[in-house]
């Protein structure tokens, strides 16, 4: 990497002060002008301004918050500074630290964090995390885990070691209630408010709708929610990360008008935008009516509980459960804006027949995005 010798900080500096073509040459007395300080006035009859080896140091030559006093280690280039994110492959060191860094996951250790596990390692962009949820789900409702389900399905990770997962339902099927998830799989599914014959969610649950859009009056139950803080890289114009969305409502409750949702709510304090990113080229939210769900499953689901068989009404057996397959949603951002990302997923219009997002790979980018979410 090409990086700006000092004798350059001064004499662009000095340029720039200059009136004219005339001052910017400071005239051969046979002696060293910097050692005096201003000196008079050159033949043309205009002061000298001189700047001191010192004072390079406090040059922001390159206008990007930063000079060499304060971390910059390339006054040429603009993205690279302290608060830029090192851009895995480039053979540059764009954050200034002293390396050039290729892209590690953070979650290839005993117990990953929600944020390590989507990849959100760098305390510099991610300010703080929370978990949202209501009555007595917290907790099973959230993990991390190397591999959902058998080690031999569709659901690698994308990045790293692991990924972060929340859902409807408790993520280790070991913890459903054997009378909620028969025979490993998930329906009819676990309603966190059953306490007794007449406490369910339909009776007791007063959950807001998290819809961005606002309510259509739909019960709301289970809802879970990973709130990140974020600052953007001085060097990024925008982010990805890469999903999965199970649901055993499928087949049941295909084109019923009511399902279980998983939103990627982003935030934006300085443009005051509030709205779900993650959706089909409809505009459809992620659910079993989006266009991106398998009806008929194709991404191998095996030991997730989302891939059982169901008895129907005339006694023949079909699958209880499909997914989306892996997506990735990207959406563009300005660079050192502060944001906040929420994923969130609940049940709708009953407390049961649950529901799971994956949510792995988050990447800054420091080329524009194209806005949406794909296939991959």
């Amino acid at each position: 990497m090409e990086r700006l010798l000092p004798c350059l900080s001064i004499a662009v500096a000095v340029a720039a002060c200059s009136p004219d073509d005339d001052t910017a040459t400071l005239p051969d007395h046979g002696r060293d002008v910097a050692d005096e300080g201003s000196g008079p006035a050159d033949e043309g009859g205009g002061p000298i301004e001189v700047v001191e080896a010192r004072d390079m140091f406090e040059v922001d030559v390159d206008g990007d918050g930063f000079s060499p006093a304060t971390g910059d280690c390339d006054e040429t280039e603009p993205r690279i500074n302290p608060e830029a994110f090192e851009v895995p492959g480039n053979g540059r060191d764009d954050d200034c630290d002293g390396e050039i860094d290729e892209a590690e996951g953070c979650d290839c250790h005993a117990d990953p964090n929600l944020p390590d596990g989507i990849d959100l390692c760098d305390g510099r962009f991610l300010l703080s995390w929370e978990e949202r949820c209501f009555a007595t789900a917290c907790g099973s409702g959230f993990g991390t885990l190397a591999r959902f389900g058998d080690p031999s399905n569709g659901l690698a990770p994308r990045f790293g070691c692991a990924y972060t997962l929340l859902g409807t339902a408790p993520i280790d099927i070991a913890l459903c209630n054997p009378e909620y998830c028969p025979g490993g799989h998930r329906q009819p599914g676990t309603d966190y408010y059953e306490s007794g014959w007449f406490d369910t969610c339909e009776t007791v649950a007063h959950e807001s709708d998290p819809s961005p859009s606002g309510s259509d009056g739909a019960l709301i139950c289970d809802t879970h929610q990973l709130v990140l803080h974020l600052r953007a890289p001085r060097n990024a114009v925008g982010f990805s990360f890469d999903f999965v969305y199970l649901s055993t409502e499928y087949p049941e409750w295909v084109d019923q008008g009511f399902n279980d949702t998983f939103y990627a709510i982003l935030e934006r304090p300085a443009t005051g935008e509030r709205r779900n990113i993650s959706f089909d080229e409809g505009g459809h939210e992620i659910e079993v009516d989006n266009a991106f769900f398998e009806h008929s499953p194709v991404t191998d689901l095996a030991g997730t509980g989302y891939d059982g068989m169901c008895t129907n009404e005339d006694f023949t057996r079909t699958v209880c459960g499909s997914s989306t397959g892996w997506l990735r949603t990207a959406w563009d951002i300005a660079p050192g804006e502060e944001f906040t990302l929420t994923f969130s997923i609940h049940d709708e219009g009953d407390g049961i027949y649950d529901s799971t997002a994956i949510v792995d790979n988050f990447q800054w980018s420091p080329d524009p995005v194209d806005p949406g979410t794909i296939i991959l």
